[in-house]
């Protein structure tokens, strides 16, 4: 396998599609749309998303995706076997959870899950090096994915809150703005 500058190509096919989809979902309609699907598709509908089109889109892309890594794990072990990447889809969801996705929707960028998925394989090596079972090693990342989606919860919660709080502040502000307008003498709301 060639190694462009040192790194394998496995390794410019991630950074070269992690630059296209960022780009795509900070500058495209699509990516906006994806975010609202994601946050609320029936607002997204009501909006004018393209819903399905967009879902479409989505399964069709993660398709691809799936498609090209089936292919590189394929190279790298010069087989290609049906049971190969068994436990891959607990390694990417864990991996956008810790990245910060959250798994309601409508969060999450393409920063966060390379992170997250670095963080995985670190987890990953870090098991396999101390000798860990395979076992654990997934109970441990059923366990990492449970404390990310909790912690996310709790923000969420928290962030509700505070915005609440903030809104019943400013109607505070508000009816004593128009107590004071009415309580002076010729005086109405501004």
């Amino acid at each position: 396998m060639s190694r462009p500058l040192g790194l394998p190509t496995s390794v410019w096919l991630m950074i070269i599609f992690a630059i296209v989809v960022a780009l795509v979902v900070a500058r495209a309609p699509f990516g906006r749309w994806l975010y609202a699907v994601g946050g609320n598709e029936r607002a997204a509908e009501l909006s004018g998303v393209p819903v399905k089109r967009v879902k479409m889109r989505v399964y069709m892309v993660s398709g691809c995706m799936a498609a090209l890594a089936g292919l590189i794990i394929a190279s790298e072990l010069t087989a290609a076997a049906p049971a190969a990447g068994e436990t891959y889809e607990m390694n990417a969801i864990a991996a956008v959870v810790i990245g910060g996705a959250s798994l309601a929707g409508g969060r999450g960028d393409v920063k966060g899950a390379l992170i997250g998925a670095f963080v995985i394989g670190f987890l990953n090596d870090g098991l396999v090096l101390v000798g860990v079972s395979s076992f654990w090693q997934t109970f441990l990342k059923g366990l990492v994915i449970v404390l990310a989606v909790m912690l996310d919860q709790g923000q969420q919660r928290l962030e509700r809150s505070r915005a609440a709080a903030q809104a019943a502040q400013e109607v505070k502000r508000e009816a004593a703005r128009i107590e004071q307008a009415v309580a002076t003498p010729g005086g109405a709301p501004a």
